[in-house]
């Protein structure tokens, strides 16, 4: 496994492998760095869900910079007035198994809140988005809404139990009070990833540091990158 990832903030991600060049929930940041990049790589440009924070419209201008772009949209996005026509674009449904010509597999997931989260197998790596798949234990929360919402993220991240994953981009977000760790001590615990990169996190910036504290953390083998702290990694 050999990857360059860089963190665009909130949610997004930037990845270039050997092969293909690909880019999650872009929300804000520069990319004007794609045009430096081989046009021999694909580029996959993937959004888990309409929300703004998730999915931004400047996305499809990079098939001007990068000619060989395809989009990964969640169904969610589809009939949206922003997605131009002339686009290479695909919608995928919520747990479901695509082959992506020029990629590998495209495996989703259900999320907690909106739209889809990722399982990417390329040739050399497999990656996990998780979008806004997350154990959302918001405090003082009608408490069947929060059982539910428990019950949906082990079930979803119980389907991808067993299988390798490399690189892992997770929520841990401070507005969830006491309760932000829960979600990413399971992923940790049920799916080993060997690197894990914080995501979502909005005011408090102290998350990861308090989150490497915990016995979720300091018991587990996992790799955390800060995205507190750090942008860009090769691995």
């Amino acid at each position: 496994m050999s990857m360059k990832i860089d963190y665009l903030g909130h949610s997004g991600f930037f990845v270039e492998t050997d092969s293909v060049l690909l880019l999650f929930d872009y929300y804000y940041g520069d990319l004007s760095f794609l045009g430096q990049k081989p046009d021999e790589k694909p580029l996959f440009v993937f959004a888990s869900h309409v929300h703004p924070d998730h999915f931004n419209p400047e996305i499809f201008s990079l098939a001007d910079i990068h000619h060989r772009t395809t989009y990964l949209l969640s169904f969610d996005i589809q009939g949206d007035s922003a997605v131009p026509e002339d686009r290479d674009v695909q919608y995928l449904d919520a747990d479901m198994t695509y082959e992506i010509e020029g990629l590998g597999t495209v495996m989703t997931l259900f999320s907690t809140d909106e739209g889809v989260a990722f399982l990417v197998k390329t040739a050399c790596t497999t990656l996990f988005h998780a979008g806004d798949l997350h154990w959302w234990d918001w405090p003082d929360e009608d408490p069947e809404w929060l059982e539910r919402q428990e019950t949906v993220f082990r079930r979803e991240i119980g389907k991808l139990e067993g299988i390798p994953i490399d690189v892992a981009f997770a929520v841990l977000d401070d507005r969830l009070e006491d309760n932000y760790w829960k979600g990413m001590a399971l992923i940790l615990s049920v799916l080993h990833p060997r690197y894990v990169l914080p995501m979502h996190f909005w005011e408090d910036r102290s998350v990861v540091d308090r989150f490497r504290e915990l016995p979720a953390k300091r018991e587990s083998e996992t790799i955390m990158l800060d995205t507190t702290k750090e942008t860009h990694w090769e691995i």
